[in-house]
């Protein structure tokens, strides 16, 4: 008998990008053909060619598959990312000045279940507060608004700039909310009150991305001026300290789980980790994590950490997710699949393998990482 001769598998369209080395690893699952292939830098770029209802025991979340990509919903780029702090569903945001809720995990022709419909320009910023009762997005109409969760319905709005674009927002544990813009203003709202902001501080420059910890009482501030600012609530108009090594703007933050670092993403092609603690021996900046870029769109491209902090995840220009180790600052995971710069990446907080995912092509990705 002659030997049967075995067939080449044909490229996928998301992994054939030059920047991908030719060492590739496929093995057969449950959920389909699993593919991975090295990059350059030693990082693992994964696709799942088909997927099948019948999950394997390889299988590390509750997703429907591996990856899924949840389309429909959006008209425009994605910009903001986040999920509800129970992790069942997903809340975006985007230029078409709409947000939309996902179910997490679902099959994407029913995981868009309801869109927020009122803003007046480009969502720019999206959080949910810690009860999940509310969802607050900022936009480039330089507003603050507040919305039900289960619903849709805005029930809140705050005019949080002299007429400039709000750049982000944060929510932060129980009413307090927070927003930067463009004025160079970071706004701190109390959802009890109706329209005055509780607290302000002032920047000379303007202000893209701000993070808020759990306990609402610290707040991280960058911008333009390419420095990170840490502001305790019980200090009026002076920051607690100042983070300085970006050479360009930041664009996106975020905290640590444990609340003792923050990440910062600028403009100049890094992310740098801080260490924020009371008594810090030496510099501050305790890890940089390198590999992704900014082009001249200059879009804000946002940053997360996983629910443990062992990751730490940012999109990029090339079209791509870059995910980091944390421990030594190696790029573990080249994501590719977007058809577009990518702005908006997020963990899921209650399912530590699962990352979202947004960018210009309007098409948000789930998918799930190893353990």
């Amino acid at each position: 008998m002659a030997p049967r001769r075995r067939r080449s598998p044909s490229p996928s369209a998301a992994t054939t990008s030059s920047a991908l080395a030719t060492t590739t690893k496929r093995r057969r699952t449950a959920v389909g053909t699993e593919s991975e292939r090295l990059t350059s830098d030693g990082a693992i770029a994964l696709t799942v060619k088909r997927s099948l209802k019948n999950a394997s025991s390889r299988r590390t979340s509750s997703l429907a598959a591996p990856i899924m990509a949840l389309t429909g919903g959006h008209g425009a780029s994605v910009t903001s990312l986040c999920f509800s702090r129970d992790g069942r569903r997903v809340y975006s945001g985007s230029t078409d000045e709409t947000a939309q809720r996902w179910r997490a995990g679902v099959e994407s022709e029913t995981a868009n279940d309801c869109a927020m419909i009122g803003a007046r320009g480009a969502i720019t910023g999206i959080d949910a507060t810690f009860d999940d009762e509310r969802v607050v997005t900022s936009d480039a109409g330089g507003v603050l608004r507040v919305w039900d969760a289960e619903t849709g319905t805005q029930v809140k709005s705050y005019a949080s700039t002299r007429g400039t674009t709000s750049n982000d927002c944060a929510a932060g544990r129980g009413s307090l909310v927070m927003s930067v813009s463009d004025d160079g203003r970071a706004c701190v709202w109390d959802l009890r009150v109706k329209k005055r902001a509780a607290k302000t501080y002032e920047h000379r420059t303007p202000q893209t991305s701000v993070a808020m910890s759990g306990d609402g009482e610290r707040a991280y501030t960058g911008g333009v001026d390419e420095v990170v600012r840490a502001w305790d609530a019980r200090m009026d108009d002076k920051a607690l300290m100042t983070l300085k090594g970006h050479s360009d703007t930041i664009t996106g933050l975020a905290i640590s789980p444990c609340g003792s670092y923050v990440l910062s993403n600028s403009m100049d092609n890094t992310m740098r980790m801080w260490d924020t603690r009371a008594y810090v021996e030496g510099e501050r900046e305790c890890k940089r994590f390198v590999g992704h870029s900014h082009n001249f769109e200059q879009a804000l491209l946002r940053c997360a950490f996983n629910a443990d902090g062992t990751r730490v995840a940012a999109g990029s220009s090339d079209s791509c997710v870059y995910v980091w180790d944390v421990e030594d600052a190696k790029l573990k995971y080249k994501l590719p699949g977007h058809k577009g710069a990518v702005a908006a990446v997020a963990f899921s907080p209650t399912e530590n393998p699962v990352l979202a995912s947004g960018g210009a092509d309007g098409v948000i990705f789930l998918g799930e990482l190893d353990r």
